[in-house]
């Protein structure tokens, strides 16, 4: 086996890596609660870019409008990261390349 042909395979690899980094940070994901009084946008690098309460729980008790707000955007944080790990596990063909990177 040649090293330098391994060596360009493995800087292809994470050229395509890297790339399918930056395109999944870009995108965007929807999330709602499970009785949808919560709604919003999370980008792939996990920033809220949207978030929408709906008048009825704003006129609720803060205790429960705060464990429903963490318990959505840790379950939409869950869903991204996942879809995260499928997009580069397609990009590298299930090969770990965390070293490389």
């Amino acid at each position: 086996m040649n090293f330098g042909n391994l060596l360009q395979q493995a800087q292809q690899m994470q050229r395509k890596v890297n790339k399918a980094k930056k395109e999944f940070n870009e995108r965007e994901f929807e999330f709602k609660s499970q009785d949808d009084y919560i709604v919003g946008k999370m980008k792939g690098n996990l920033s809220i870019s949207e978030l929408h309460i709906q008048d009825s729980l704003i006129q609720e008790d803060k205790e429960n409008m705060e464990a429903l707000l963490i318990a959505t955007i840790n379950q939409a944080i869950e869903n991204v990261s996942k879809e995260r790990e499928d997009t580069l596990n397609k990009v590298t063909n299930g090969v770990d390349v965390s070293a490389f990177l």
